[in-house]
């Protein structure tokens, strides 16, 4: 007799899916968010292969209002992700939407989990305020429940797109501290991974503009890796990031100016600069991405590249009621809609040092 065991894995090469699909469609075949063509897929699959779906806990039937929209974000704890909940919000109620926001905590199981137990409960449609991780898995349920992604131009996904071009985000700031003069610069970050590739695209157009103006300058990369549990128990993870790495930094006497992943690890970096008994712009520049809304405090006063958070928000939510109020939940086209990032400049960056 043969020992084989079919699993999930097992039916998506089969189906030509992606796990999480099969786990869907294998639950809920009855309302499983997909076509038709996808689901029977599986569950031909399924069937080919022997599987044998163990025994669950029956569960109570769980269902949103018919006009209910989930917000994905990773972590609401950053001014950007809650500035930019806050604006889907705002258009969504007054188009006469619900709202539910969830946050993966930047792990992509936890991310699937969320899309596996919400999208079969009648949802209307989906926003994500980040590039997600299960980019197959959103493509599919955006065959049937209208998607849209808040992201990064230089990131492909098959669904309607809000986007920033994050590798010129990275050539503006090195263009101004380059002008200013400064030769030796540091990047301070977070997780610096393909799981974060915004981040990664900052740096990009960074060493960029530097390799094409400036070979001969040098560009310190520190980073820390923070996991989703860090994100989850410590809401202060990207200031403390910032504190550390800076705090290292000031050992590299040759470095006068820093550039941080994003106004939050910034903020983290100048708090070290000033405790170590220096001043900002003075002794070392700063400068941040997103522009979040305590950057323009006068105790602050951050130079960083405008993300136009809010308009961005906003735009994402009247693509998706298009395509509700449309009903074409697979559209033949992709709507792509670009901001371009602009720099401000303000009190935290000058000269370097003599």
């Amino acid at each position: 007799m043969s020992s084989f065991h079919p699993t999930t894995i097992d039916i998506a090469k089969l189906a030509g899916v992606s796990q999480s699909a099969v786990s869907m469609i294998l639950n809920h075949p009855d309302d499983a968010p997909f076509t038709a063509e996808t689901i029977s897929k599986v569950l031909k699959a399924a069937e080919k292969l022997g599987y044998k779906k163990r025994r669950r806990a029956v569960r109570s039937p769980f269902s949103f209002p018919k006009d209910t929209i989930l917000i994905m974000c990773p972590v609401l704890s950053n001014p950007y992700y809650s500035s930019l909940v806050q604006a889907i919000e705002q258009t969504a109620f007054a188009k006469g939407y619900s709202t539910v926001t969830c946050s993966t905590y930047r792990d992509i199981g936890r991310e699937q989990k969320i899309l596996s137990r919400f999208a079969h409960g009648g949802l209307c449609g989906i926003v994500f305020t980040f590039i997600p991780q299960s980019c197959e898995l959103v493509e599919e349920l955006n065959q049937t429940i209208p998607v849209v992604v808040i992201g990064d131009r230089n990131t492909s996904i098959g669904v309607d797109t809000v986007e920033i071009d994050s590798i010129r985000s990275g050539e503006l700031v090195a263009e101004h501290l380059l002008k200013l003069g400064h030769t030796n610069i540091a990047f301070l970050s977070t997780a610096l991974n393909e799981q974060n590739a915004v981040r990664l695209k900052r740096l990009e157009g960074i060493r960029q503009f530097y390799r094409r103006f400036c070979p001969e300058g040098n560009i310190l990369v520190s980073s820390e890796t923070d996991s989703s549990e860090d994100d989850l128990q410590d809401p202060m993870i990207e200031q403390n990031i910032g504190f550390r790495l800076m705090k290292n930094i000031l050992d590299h006497k040759k470095i006068t100016a820093v550039i941080a992943v994003n106004d939050m690890v910034a903020y983290g970096a100048i708090t070290s600069i000033i405790q170590a008994g220096f001043s900002v712009p003075k002794d070392y520049s700063v400068c941040g991405f997103d522009n979040i809304f305590a950057s323009q405090f006068p105790q602050i006063f951050l130079t960083t590249v405008e993300h136009f958070i809010l308009e961005k928000g906003h735009n994402a939510m009247n693509i998706l009621d298009e395509r509700i109020r449309s009903g074409k939940y697979q559209s033949e086209s992709i709507t792509r809609v670009e901001y371009q990032p602009r720099l401000i400049i303000r009190k935290s960056t000058g000269k370097p040092r003599i």
